[in-house]
């Protein structure tokens, strides 16, 4: 016999189905009871028309934000621009004018590509390190021609 129930086959002449406790009915039957049919899947969902715009979700960008800056890094270009324009002024260390002034654009260069900003102490420390740079190699093509003047006078004077 098969359960009306559940489906399960056991022998003929018990009163209750022993997996799920049906009744059983009556007169046996030998053919097993059909399954219900399994329900129909669902409908798909209706597709969107195709000139309707449904707006996608943006993405993150893929590059973080570069800092807001370094206070330490702005005062040493502004240090090194200051340094690169004070030697240049002085007569005798001028070609140490030559020095700084590519050092301060350097790091003026540098902090600007590392934090994509040009803060005001960067701008002043980068154009100190330009008229350093400038001034230090004119003052130090004069005291080479100074230098040989002297020393050629000092020659003619020996003869």
């Amino acid at each position: 016999m098969f359960c009306t129930n559940c489906g399960t086959s056991f022998e003929d002449g018990n009163a209750f189905c022993p997996n799920c406790g049906t009744p059983v009915a009556a007169a046996p039957t030998a053919q097993p009871v059909a399954q219900p049919a399994p329900a129909p899947a669902p409908a798909p969902a209706p597709q969107p028309e195709a000139y309707a715009y449904a707006p996608q979700p943006q993405a993150a960008p893929v590059y973080a934000a570069p800092a807001a800056g370094n206070p330490e890094e702005e005062k040493s270009c502004l240090t090194t621009g200051i340094l690169a324009a004070a030697f240049s002024c002085t007569f005798f260390l001028s070609f140490l004018g030559l020095v700084f002034g590519p050092m301060g654009l350097g790091k003026c260069k540098k902090y600007q590509e590392t934090y994509g900003t040009y803060p005001v102490k960067v701008r002043i420390g980068k154009y100190l390190s330009i008229g350093g740079l400038a001034f230090g190699g004119f003052m130090t093509l004069y005291l080479l021609i100074y230098t040989i003047g002297i020393i050629a006078g000092i020659a003619s004077s020996i003869r």
